[in-house]
């Protein structure tokens, strides 16, 4: 407890080493919570608002523990920061002697016998593909770490790529010819020499999922985890205690049967390539079965498959594993793609039959991908079973409690008997905010989108641009911005129009400019300043009941008698409120505007709920009463 307040408190570590440094109660109370816990084993679980300072109100503990400590957080770029900055501000300014180190998902590293593999027959989608593999090829000859992130303008959706990173189906580990030079093996070994590991989620649960599966993980043991953004740690759990099938897995399948039977010698070739023939041809009909579906997310127990493209696949995936299966003398490489066919067949019958009351399937839409999942329905007894037990865990966000309750957050994963903490925000909402409530019709209205747009552009007006709107639907988005054109002088920026980091460059630089975005931009956007000095939020953030994920639980809490709406639907929609909120204030030189145009936060008696998790902050109805 003393070495924490020789960090954080007046005169302490901290404040010798950063210049505008203030002491927060709130960092300091979070971090002798985080010290008790890892001292004494057990859950916790904070929510630390805004300004708190909750990163290294946990990361100092966890240095001094001196146990090994995995740190995961929600997105790449928390990860990236904890890592970049965090982590070397310890070290070096504050002078913490520890190691360190940064793992990814397998999918971001190069594997260098694929590589080999990929070299001597290369197969290109598109003619860019030949421009990359030479710039990736010269990369490949340098590259320390493998990482794909060092690849700075490669497109996501890249073909190359998909061919040459580490996977774990086609992983031999120590019996790999290129394992001494294997980026993941060299990455294990130094997080197994390291006390602080930083993933993110999807690594973790991806990590976890495999040692339920008794296999070896990539992460080495560990003493604790902390999850930062831990508000995102249910919804990636429940797709990494499931199992998926994708058109881009059954390419990958189907390129790998090439490149490792190509040169052997089997009986019956000819037969075998018409075979594999058949499955390329079986797989494209079978996803194309989908591909009249408007929805861009749809549930398979009400939108299956043609039965005749299903049986046909199935059955072209169970002969290639026995004919795979039967060959003898076939290296280890080639031998696994008999277990790959089997192991796909056997999910594939279950994804179809959706019949399986722990999961929800369901399939997704993007761009030329087409996957179907099988999530966990319910994750908290997977993570009793192989999290809780030998390990101290650690929940933070800004957004865990729901009209000031811990409960839906707790339940969700498993958590009742944790100990946990609320911390306010260290900002000064009362001075710098005013919450906006303005009088408008009913969100179903017809007249709901114009009234919108006129009290929308007046404040526009008023902060001279610099407004970001967070949109429930693409609908309402496309329609404000039709009316919109014309009407304001500021620039317009739209979701869709360019990538999510350019369009925040863009509305960071040109600080008189107005930002229209929906999905993903309610969480994780960060701009400091006078670019951004009004958040109007459309609608309450109701997830659509004909969502696939949300429909499937909905109806599990019926059946066990629950009331879906305030046990799941309310508390689900006002944490996604705060999050949509929590764009607007990211320093305590920050001032702005909260608009939310939804008049049901006052006219029904849910609005209640909602209301208790605004900020400490004026509320008006009027545009005269906004200081500003």
């Amino acid at each position: 407890m003393k070495k924490v307040e020789e960090i954080f408190g007046p005169g302490g570590a901290l404040s010798r080493n950063i210049g505008d440094y203030e002491c927060r109660p709130e960092q300091i109370e979070m971090a002798r919570a985080v010290t008790g816990v890892i001292g004494s084993g057990g859950k916790l679980v904070v929510e630390a608002g805004t300004g708190t300072g909750k990163t290294l109100a946990y990361l100092v503990p966890a240095v001094l523990s001196g146990l090994r400590v995995v740190i995961s957080t929600g997105t790449r770029n928390l990860q990236e920061q904890v890592f970049l900055r965090d982590i070397p501000f310890l070290q070096k300014r504050l002078g913490m002697d520890f190691t360190a180190v940064m793992l990814k998902g397998r999918s971001n590293y190069l594997c260098p016998l694929r590589l080999e593999l990929f070299t001597q027959a290369p197969l290109f989608k598109k003619e860019s593909d030949g421009d990359w593999w030479i710039k990736i090829h010269e990369w490949a000859r340098k590259t320390r770490t493998g990482d794909r992130s060092e690849l700075l303008d490669m497109p996501e959706n890249g073909s190359i790529w998909p061919q040459i990173c580490s996977n774990p189906d086609y992983c031999a580990a120590q019996k790999c010819p290129k394992s001494t030079g294997c980026f993941i093996s060299n990455l294990r070994k130094e997080a197994e020499q390291s006390r602080i590991i930083v993933v993110n989620h999807h690594l973790f649960f991806a990590d976890l999922a495999i040692r339920e599966k008794n296999f070896s993980g990539v992460l080495p043991s560990y003493d604790a985890v902390v999850f930062d953004e831990a508000h995102q740690v249910h919804e990636t759990a429940s797709r990494f205690f499931g199992f998926s099938i994708s058109n881009y897995g059954m390419e990958e399948l189907s390129r790998d049967t090439l490149r490792e039977t190509g040169e052997l010698d089997i009986k019956d070739k000819k037969d075998f390539l018409r075979d594999l023939d058949h499955f390329q041809t079986r797989t494209i009909n079978f996803f194309h079965s989908f591909r009249s579906m408007s929805d861009r997310r749809f549930a398979l127990s009400t939108k299956k498959p043609e039965k005749e493209a299903s049986e046909l696949l199935l059955s072209s995936l169970a002969l290639l594993a026995e004919r795979i299966g039967s060959i003898s003398g076939l290296p280890d490489r080639a031998r696994a793609l008999a277990h790959r066919y089997s192991i796909t067949h056997s999910e594939l019958s279950r994804i179809i039959a959706a019949e399986e009351e722990e999961y929800i399937f369901w399939g997704e839409s993007r761009g030329s991908g087409l996957f179907l999942y099988a999530s966990s329905m319910d994750v908290a007894p997977l993570l009793k079973a192989n999290l809780y037990d030998e390990r101290t865990v650690v929940f933070t966000s800004a957004t865990v409690t729901s009209a000031g309750d811990f409960s839906y957050f707790c339940s969700q994963l498993g958590v009742e008997d944790a100990e946990m903490l609320a911390l306010p925000s260290s900002f000064d909402f009362k001075k710098q905010v005013t919450i906006y409530l303005p009088r408008m019709p009913e969100p179903d209205n017809p007249r709901f989108i114009d009234a919108l747009a006129d009290r929308s552009f007046e404040i526009i007006e008023m902060v001279k641009g610099r407004t970001l709107f967070l949109f429930t639907s693409f609908r309402n988005m496309h329609e404000l911005r039709k009316r919109m054109e014309g009407r304001i002088k500021y620039r317009i920026l739209m979701q869709g129009e360019s990538q999510r980091h350019t369009l925040l460059d863009k509305f960071r630089e040109n600080v008189a400019s107005v930002l229209l975005a929906t999905s993903s931009f309610w969480e994780g956007v960060d701009v400091r300043g006078e670019a951004l000095s009004c958040v109007i939020i459309d609608r309450l953030p109701f997830a659509s009941p004909g969502d696939p994920i949300m429909a499937a639980r909905i109806e599990h809490i019926r059946k066990k008698g629950g009331n879906p709406f305030m046990d799941y639907q309310l508390p689900d929609a006002v944490l996604s409120l705060k999050q949509g909120l929590g764009r607007l204030i990211r320093h305590r030189s920050d001032r702005g505007i909260m608009m939310i145009a939804d008049p049901r936060i006052k006219t029904k008696s849910y609005g209640k709920n909602f209301m208790k998790s605004l900020p400490a902050a004026p509320v008006v109805d009027s545009l005269d009463k906004i200081r500003w």
